[in-house]
This record gives structure tokens, sequence and C-alpha cells, in this order.
């Protein structure tokens, strides 16, 4: 073989590490540009009770009616949380997606998250 490809040992195993490094970054990148749904994201039909609605995103739920073990299915609401949307919703309805902020413990960064997988049903 031509002097130029004559690898050692050593950096074959740095090759193979290497390559399959790039190989897990790429695929996880991959996956997480399809995680968050975006504005262009087709929408899916659900069926809820007995009317039709149309939503985006991987799954959505109405913080006004969801179960605590629904709402810790949101990325970075665990069981205190869930158990703080109940309680605030005890007392105040949420009208609006926003309104989520104001329960202790979801400020503006973490209601960014949770956007996509929130919907207030209308009345």
């Amino acid at each position: 073989m031509n002097r130029f490809f004559d690898f050692s040992p050593a950096q074959l195993r740095f090759l193979a590490v290497l390559s399959a490094a790039a190989l897990v970054m790429g695929g996880y990148l991959f996956i997480r540009s399809y995680a968050y749904p975006t504005e262009d994201s087709p929408s899916l039909k659900v069926f809820i009770g007995e009317d039709e609605q149309v939503f985006t995103g991987i799954f959505v739920l109405d913080p006004n009616t969801s179960p605590a073990d629904s709402l810790e299915l949101l990325p970075g609401i665990g069981p205190v949380l869930a158990d703080r949307i109940v309680e605030y919703r005890q007392r105040k309805r949420f009208e609006r997606e926003v309104d989520i902020t104001e329960v202790k413990g979801i400020g503006p960064k973490l209601y960014e998250q949770l956007r996509p997988y929130l919907r207030i049903r209308r009345r």
C-alpha cells in the first residue's frame, strides 16, 4: 500500500473514535432539529371530546384541565411545578398560554420551552 495511507494501530483507533463521535453528534443534531415543532410544522388533527380541533406539535395540553401527571410530561415540569399549576387553576383559570408564568417557578425561559405544548381551550 502507499506510504500515505500507512497508519499505525493507534492512529486507526483515533480515526475510529473520531468517526464514531462525528456520527453520534450528527445523529443528535439531526434528531434535535426535528424534536420541537415550528411555525411550519404540519397540523395534526386531534379529537378531544366531541369537537374536532387542530393542534400543532407532538402533543398539547390544556393546563386548565390536564391532570398533574400529564403536566409532568412537559419539559422542565416536575411534580412540584405540576402541583403548583393544579393549585393555581383551582383559584383562577388560565385565559391565555402566557398566564402560566404567574405560577411560582415558571419564568420566561421555561415558558418558551413549554409554549409549543400548551393550548388553552376556549369555553
